[in-house]
């Protein structure tokens, strides 16, 4: 019998309490994630994890820009998240799961490294990107937002062949590129985009750029 998969939690409340009160809801800026890994860890059977918003699962969300221009893809019929199928986004993300942490507590360097095994497993040529922590993603409105937090990174690209090098692994999920837009073309078309992708661009248009120096997106 297959077991079934470990994924890591906080609880609502520890980080309610970190935040300094009710999560926000939407795009925010918050605690850097080391601060939230200072938090009680859990990693909970991903089906009882789905349905209990005591905890929230913590999805790192990747998005790549260079020069004001958004990676973009399209989500297949096949993706694990059935809601997903057909919209587009600008965001890699998934579960963190206990293989993942090496042992019982998930540390920095595990988080980091969990944030590149999602990116190796969809991208290719994604090498050399300037990462950067950009802030939080959470929507109690709906079920599944009730029970996930996205920790949103920016990875801008280092130059133009990095751009035109980058693209979508085909032994991955069910997703296809459709190139670098700008910000102006994603919101024109927002309808077609899953709402975490809006809500990441949203924060990276609010975001101090000073500490990258030349790499601004």
């Amino acid at each position: 019998m297959k077991v079934e998969e470990e994924v890591f939690c906080l609880g609502r409340g520890d980080l309610e309490q970190l935040f300094g009160g009710a999560l926000p809801q939407g795009a925010f800026i918050g605690p850097d994630p080391r601060r939230v890994l200072a938090l009680p860890q859990a990693f909970i059977r991903r089906g009882e994890a789905e349905d209990n918003p005591a905890f929230k699962q913590l999805i790192p969300y990747q998005l790549f820009c260079f020069q004001e221009r958004f990676f973009v893809y399209r989500r297949g019929g096949g993706v694990g998240e059935g809601r997903l199928a057909g919209r587009l986004s600008v965001g890699i993300g998934g579960h963190i799961n206990r293989e993942d942490a090496g042992g019982a507590h998930l540390s920095a360097a595990a988080y980091q490294a969990a944030l590149m095994r999602e990116r190796v497993e969809e991208l290719v040529n994604a090498e050399g990107v300037v990462d950067r922590f950009v802030g939080w993603i959470n929507d109690d409105a709906s079920a599944v937002g009730r029970v996930h937090l996205g920790a949103v990174h920016l990875g801008v690209m280092p130059g133009v062949e990095a751009c035109r090098a980058l693209g979508i692994r085909g032994e991955g999920e069910d997703i296809h590129p459709l190139g670098w837009w700008s910000m102006t073309e994603i919101l024109a078309q927002g309808e077609r985009f899953e709402q975490w992708a809006l809500l990441a661009v949203e924060l990276v248009a609010r975001m101090d750029w000073s500490p990258l120096g030349d790499s601004r997106c």
